[in-house]
C-alpha cells in the first residue's frame, strides 16, 4: 500500500496526469462514460471534476482523468474507478488527429470535439459547471452519455 502511495506521489510531483483507480480500492464502483464522437478517428479525453474550480479547462484541478484510444462505430468509453458518491461533472475532447492536445483555432475556439456531462453548452465558451454536475450514488455502475459537438 505504502509503495502505490509513493508511486502516485512521484507521478502527482512530476506533473503526470491523475490515473483512474483501479478496482479493489475503498471506493470500488465504476463510472462508464460512453462518448459519441462523428467518426473512429483519434482519441478521445475525459477528465472528472468534484466541484466547479477548474471545470473544465483545468485538467490539473480535475480528480482523474483517462483516455480511450479505440474508438468503435463512432463510439469510446472513459471508465473511472473508485469514486465516492457525490457530486461531480465530466468533460471530454476528441483529439481527431491524435496529438494529444485540444486543437483550436481563431480565438481560441476548438477546432475538434468538445463535450461535458448531460451534453451540457456553454454559451461564447466553456459549459459551466452548474449545467453538466449530476449525482454519482452508492450504485456499483454508473452510466452516462455524452455527445461531442463540433
Amino acid at each position: 500500500m505504502r509503495s502505490r502511495l509513493a508511486l502516485v506521489l512521484i507521478a502527482l510531483s512530476l506533473g503526470a496526469p491523475a490515473l483512474a483507480q483501479e478496482p479493489g480500492t475503498d471506493f470500488p464502483r465504476r463510472l462508464v462514460v460512453t462518448v459519441v464522437t462523428r467518426n473512429d478517428q483519434g482519441n478521445v479525453y475525459c477528465a472528472i471534476w468534484r466541484g466547479p474550480r477548474g471545470f473544465p479547462t483545468e485538467r490539473q484541478r480535475a480528480v482523474s482523468h483517462t483516455r480511450d484510444r479505440t474508438i468503435v462505430g463512432r463510439r469510446a468509453q472513459c471508465v473511472f474507478f473508485g469514486l465516492p458518491p457525490g457530486e461531480y461533472a465530466v468533460a471530454a475532447f476528441h483529439d481527431e488527429n491524435g496529438n494529444d492536445d485540444l486543437d483550436q483555432g481563431a480565438f481560441g475556439v476548438p477546432t475538434e470535439g468538445t463535450g461535458a456531462s448531460n451534453d451540457a453548452r456553454g454559451f461564447m465558451g466553456p459549459p459551466p459547471y452548474e449545467g453538466a454536475r449530476f449525482q454519482l450514488t452508492g450504485a456499483p455502475v454508473h452510466r452516462l452519455t455524452i455527445r461531442m459537438f463540433y
